[in-house]
């Protein structure tokens, strides 16, 4: 028998693969098994108890001999003792004995009498148990039965000559009349008893021959019965469990992606269904396999694709987290889309308007106002002013405490910079006004106000700072002019430069010329009209190109 590479056989033993080509159910051959196990084991049993019967009959017959036996013997001594009392009718000393014991020492003819009746009823016994018609004694027990009545004459002449008184009558007949009919029937009795015997001994011999013939035939039995059960149990197990190895096998190799290796067994039965069950299931899932694995190298490809985008878009969204930080959203948002950050953050000189805004009246205000009340005035401000940048597309350069610093033009260029920038310091001087009624109340002689100063020029742009922390800002004439004006407009005063001026078309009054600080020449400068809180700016910021 050759082995596969699993260590199992490549084939079924010849008898397994005779079982597993039998065209039955599973259950239909273990049925066949089990009811072939009980019909050897019944055959066996039945045979045992055949063999039993058949000694019982042997030993029933043997006590039947035994029982022959018995009465043949007692009929034989019966008539001995008749014998024995009628030869006792002659001795010399009974004779003598006679006038003084009426009769012969136990052996008088009364004795005879007695004895020939108990003969009479041991020959109707034994007629009874063993002289019916068929039986193997019939035939002997009716010739001393016969042989009996023959000598019952004689018995009733003997007695009567007893009763007469003719005691040497009574002896000479019974010794003429009986004797030899009596020797003749001891004869018969002892020969049929050597007989019984005899047969009881052959009976005994055959018995003994019998038992050892039973015992090793049950023994063959036994032997054989085990055999067969045994090559009918090895038979079964091994059509059912050679088929359940190489599907184990097979199905092993699936469990690590062997899909290509097949089962081919002989059954005819659920194991061959199951094994052609298995080939197919391993064909469809090495079908599926191939098209998952094609399906997976897509997915990496797209996997990689995702990846990378996901990556880029990251990085544009920190891009606009980073440009927020100094644009308005929409402006953010551009930016990232269509150009390079880098470009746009880049150091350069540009000609830009710059917007500073600081609140009036705020350092006496915080000096008799509770921190809360600072905080919240602050806040307000700030919240107001933020989204009016962002709506007019203002760069928030940064917050100064209680002001601000924004930028038009830059990072990005802005054909209307300055006129943004004043549509902004309009808005801010009637928004602030109103955000800061609630904290002037209690507090009329430090009243909240909002000075503004603007200015168009060139300044210098770029991101300042270090590493982890950086800002866009601008220095350079336009800024620092910006904040000189707002350091000198009063409460909801916006003071603008001319180079501002010549560039809005807005109602403006000339102010100054003023001495600023770090100028060096006086500085001429206009102020725009002042709005009342009831008056609508009349232009708030067109939408950002």
């Amino acid at each position: 028998m050759t082995h596969d590479r699993n260590g199992g056989p490549d084939r079924p033993p010849l008898v397994a693969l005779s079982v597993a080509k039998v065209a039955l159910s599973v259950r239909a051959k273990l049925l066949v098994a089990f009811l072939g196990i009980t019909g050897l084991l019944v055959c066996l049993v039945l045979f045992g108890l055949y063999a039993l019967h058949q000694a019982n009959l042997r030993s029933e017959t043997m006590m039947r001999d035994q029982e022959r036996i018995a009465f043949f013997n007692d009929t034989h001594t019966t008539i001995s003792n008749l014998n024995t009392h009628l030869l006792s009718l002659f001795v010399p000393q009974n004779l003598k004995d006679f006038p003084r014991q009426n009769g012969f020492l136990g052996a008088s003819t009364r004795s005879i009498l007695h004895v020939s009746a108990a003969l009479e009823r041991n020959l109707a016994l034994g007629f009874r148990s063993f002289g019916q018609p068929g039986m193997p004694d019939a035939q002997a027990i009716a010739n001393l039965r016969s042989d009996l009545q023959d000598i019952l004459p004689a018995i009733t002449e003997l007695r009567r000559l007893n009763r007469e008184g003719n005691l040497l009558a009574a002896a000479q007949h019974g010794i003429d009349h009986m004797f030899e009919p009596l020797q003749a029937m001891q004869r018969e009795a002892y020969t049929v008893a050597q007989n019984v015997e005899q047969e009881v001994r052959e009976l005994a011999r055959t018995t003994e021959q019998a038992y050892l013939t039973s015992r090793l035939s049950i023994t063959a039995a036994a032997i054989a019965a085990i055999g067969i059960a045994l090559l009918l149990g090895y038979s079964i197990s091994s059509s059912l469990l050679w088929p359940i190895e190489r599907i184990h096998a097979v199905l092993s190799k699936l469990s690590r992606g062997g899909f290509d290796n097949r089962i081919t067994v002989p059954n005819r039965d659920e194991l061959g269904e199951l094994a052609n069950h298995v080939n197919q299931t391993s064909e469809k899932l090495g079908a599926l396999y191939g098209q998952v694995e094609v399906q997976k190298a897509q997915l990496a490809d797209l996997n990689a694709a995702l990846e990378t985008r996901v990556a880029n878009q990251i990085e544009e969204i920190e891009r606009t987290n980073r440009l927020k930080r100094f644009l308005p959203a929409q402006v953010a948002a551009m930016i990232v889309g269509a150009t390079d950050e880098a470009d746009v953050l880049r150091t350069r000189k540009a000609e830009i308007t710059v917007l500073f805004a600081d609140l009036r009246g705020f350092t006496a205000f915080a000096a008799v106002a509770n921190a809360d009340q600072v905080v919240a005035a602050l806040n307000s401000f700030h919240g107001t002013c933020g989204p009016l940048v962002e709506a007019c597309g203002g760069t928030l350069e940064r917050f100064l405490g209680d002001g601000l610093m924004v930028l038009f033009g830059a990072p990005v260029p802005l054909d209307d910079a300055a006129q943004r920038a004043v549509d902004l310091a309009q808005k801010m001087q009637v928004d602030v006004r109103k955000a800061m009624v609630p904290y002037r109340a209690g507090i009329a002689q430090h009243g909240l106000g909002l000075g503004i100063g603007i200015a168009t020029g060139a300044a210098t742009l770029g991101r300042i700072g270090f590493e982890g922390r950086l800002d866009y800002s601008a220095i350079g004439p336009a800024p620092n002019l910006a904040a000189r004006l707002c350091e000198i407009a009063k409460d909801g005063q916006v003071l603008v430069s001319n180079a501002t001026a010549r560039q809005v078309r807005i109602d403006m009054t000339p102010a100054g010329p003023f001495d600023l600080k770090g100028i060096g020449t006086r500085v001429s400068a206009f102020e725009l009209a002042r709005l009342v809180e009831s008056r609508a700016a009349p232009h708030v910021c067109a939408p950002y190109p």
